[in-house]
């Protein structure tokens, strides 16, 4: 139980139908409240991280709330909280990758959740080989926060008090321990860290090469910044380690 009762049990069933689900024929798929939820949690963390008592500086914030409102996370979290136990959703494809993702997680839930914001992600690249963490388990995170969200009457308190039990514990480790973004990790541990011209495959595909510490990682993306962040969470898994 999430502890919120519904009013309407349509918007919760919503918030678990996949597109590929046409059994369901009453009320259509995730993807309006996925959109809702996206936006309200994405103010809701912001509004709390900006009003700590720590009075973190502009780049402080910008990083906390990149490390705390992504996909990466979300999806950890809707398989620690069992929310995928509860999706409807018709491909055999994909539900293996999510078991197979759950089955990870769960092997090692501390390392994998703490250092979330190092896991590659379908936002970021085309490649299935690359991505570490399925999209939808982020995005029925974010549409079940968009059902509460509707059926409150738009209540952000409704929202919060669901949700600020399920993310505490990052909110309290991230405010202790703000996470730089990949880039920053690896000049950081080494200036001559290099990124070589971007190669354009075509319109959806970004190929970057990265030089670390005498290594070549490869990075592929929807464009040149994703193709950038994924060869860098690549090169940055030899040197990150998550103090839990």
């Amino acid at each position: 139980s999430i502890g919120y009762s519904f009013k309407d049990k349509s918007h919760i069933v919503k918030a678990f139908t996949h597109s590929s689900y046409y059994d369901n024929t009453i009320t259509g798929c995730y993807q309006r409240l996925e959109f809702l939820g996206d936006a309200v949690l994405d103010y809701l963390i912001t509004r709390y991280i900006f009003e700590d008592k720590k009075e973190f500086n502009p780049g402080e914030l910008t990083d906390l709330r990149q490390a705390l409102v992504n996909n990466s996370y979300f999806g950890c979290l809707a398989v620690k909280y069992c929310f995928h136990k509860y999706l409807k959703y018709l491909s055999c494809t994909g539900m293996g990758i999510i078991d197979a993702f759950d089955k990870k997680f769960k092997s090692n839930e501390k390392e994998i959740i703490y250092g979330h914001f190092l896991l590659i992600n379908e936002n970021e690249t085309e490649q299935s080989e690359d991505v570490e963490v399925p999209k939808i388990l982020g995005d029925i995170f974010e549409s079940v926060a968009g059902a509460i969200y509707l059926d409150s009457g738009f209540s952000l308190d409704a929202v919060w008090k669901v949700y600020y039990p399920l993310i505490k514990s990052e909110l309290e480790y991230f405010s202790e321990n703000v996470p730089l973004h990949p880039i920053r990790m690896l000049y950081e541990a080494d200036e001559k860290t290099k990124f070589e011209k971007a190669i354009v495959l075509d319109s959806k595909r970004v190929i970057v090469n990265l030089w670390f510490r005498g290594e070549l990682y490869e990075g592929e993306g929807r464009n040149t910044k994703f193709a950038k962040i994924v060869a860098a969470k690549k090169a940055v898994k030899t040197i990150a380690k998550v103090a839990v």
